[in-house]
């Protein structure tokens, strides 16, 4: 098998285990209300259970040299253990205490997940590619809109929220095999691999990357960005089923947009994100992001298919923002790549814990509609793009 065949294999195996993975993380948004009922908890409460599946990104930073220290393909495998387990607690009936921990642990496997496959892209494409590998890659995220909502939202509708969860646990077992058998099982390819191993040395390779130029501004900008999008959107199930009265496989079917929007960012990345440059490119999209938020409320006085509209150009510019930031994370610190990749999966986990529970509470403020939380969302875009011209403009945009 010929090498650039080979990697099109590897790409597909790590391509369809992140749809599961993302799957798992967004049938929560449209269908948080109907796990809210399922567990017998308020929409807030609910929110704050979910925003349980962050905590681990918190300590993100110290799993991500686990990737740089004992191989991509390891880590894979153990994301996507700990993922089933996850899937598993959810599908059996429990109490709140069950939940908790199956979100806990779906968080962990993302958090093991993501840098390792970002890192492995990393090493294996070169940078001015790396914009059109990434983008594609990232296509998982809208396959997991597209196919992943309308099927759980049929599953919840027939047997119970707690369905899909079984389903997705079938599914890692068979990602987990894919990653096994396709992706090379020797892969310690940077030099903190033979590092020893402890608690201080962590903490020194960890201060190393922060004090990198230009590492402190990105993990700002992922910051805010994920705080943009999170606010809003961790209520639109609720807001979109309570203003236009939607079933749960209508709603499923509504959020169809999402994938569609995303797909067309993923796509648009992977063509633009290397041509434009990576900086020009992110500041678009945050650009279109707070467009897109301040007018939302607006296109939902037009009915649904204008909130859907607003929904659909607001996903759109978030993805095109947060692909064309990934190409610039794997180029920053080049020797600890999972390294750097952790401490972004930490910024962006900040940003959509705080989003979540703020996003909750301006819900709770206003008697109909989602202006607060779109405005609050358009204001740290804003932000974030103050910071992109005035904290990266000495890194390298080719």
């Amino acid at each position: 098998m010929s090498q650039a065949r080979s990697f099109r294999s590897q790409l597909a195996a790590l391509f369809l285990a992140r749809v599961t993975l993302n799957a798992a993380q967004r049938i929560i948004y449209p269908f948080l209300p109907s796990i809210a009922r399922g567990l017998g908890i308020s929409l807030t409460a609910a929110t704050r259970l979910v925003t349980l599946r962050m905590v681990p990104g918190l300590v993100a930073p110290f799993l991500g040299t686990v990737a740089d220290r004992f191989g991509r393909r390891r880590t894979l495998e153990t994301a996507l253990v700990v993922f089933v387990g996850s899937g598993l607690i959810l599908a059996v009936p429990g109490n709140l205490t069950g939940a908790a921990i199956a979100f806990l642990l779906c968080g962990l496997a993302k958090v093991l997940f993501d840098p390792s496959v970002y890192a492995f892209v990393g090493d294996a494409v070169p940078y001015h590619e790396r914009g059109r590998a990434i983008g594609l890659l990232e296509l998982n995220w809208s396959a997991a809109w597209l196919v992943g909502v309308p099927v759980a939202g049929i599953l919840i509708e027939r047997f119970g929220w707690r369905s899909p969860w079984m389903v997705l646990g079938v599914l890692g077992l068979l990602g987990l095999w894919l990653v096994h058998r396709i992706l090379p099982p020797g892969d310690r390819t940077t030099p903190t691999a033979n590092a020893r191993w402890s608690a201080a040395a962590l903490f020194a390779s960890g201060r190393a990357v922060w004090r990198r130029p230009g590492v402190r501004g990105l993990l700002g900008i992922s910051f805010l960005l994920s705080l943009a999008i999170e606010i809003p959107f961790i209520v639109y199930g609720a807001w979109l089923e309570d203003s236009f009265h939607l079933s749960l496989s209508r709603l499923g079917l509504a959020s169809m947009v999402v994938g569609l929007a995303e797909g067309a960012a993923e796509a648009g990345s992977s063509q633009l994100t290397d041509r434009w440059g990576k900086r020009r490119s992110v500041l678009a999209g945050l650009l279109g992001l707070a467009a897109g938020l301040v007018a939302l409320p607006w296109l939902a006085r037009l009915g649904l298919v204008g909130a859907l509209l607003g929904i659909a150009a607001v996903v759109l510019a978030f993805e095109f923002a947060i692909v064309s930031v990934l190409p610039l994370a794997t180029e920053l610190v080049p020797d600890a790549r999972a390294s750097l990749l952790s401490f972004n999966v930490m910024s962006n986990t900040t940003g959509r814990m705080l989003g979540s529970l703020a996003g909750g509470r301006l819900w709770e403020w206003q008697t109909t509609g989602i202006a607060l939380n779109a405005f609050a969302g358009a204001g740290c875009a804003l932000v974030a793009a103050v910071l992109l011209i005035r904290g990266l403009h000495d890194i390298d945009d080719s």
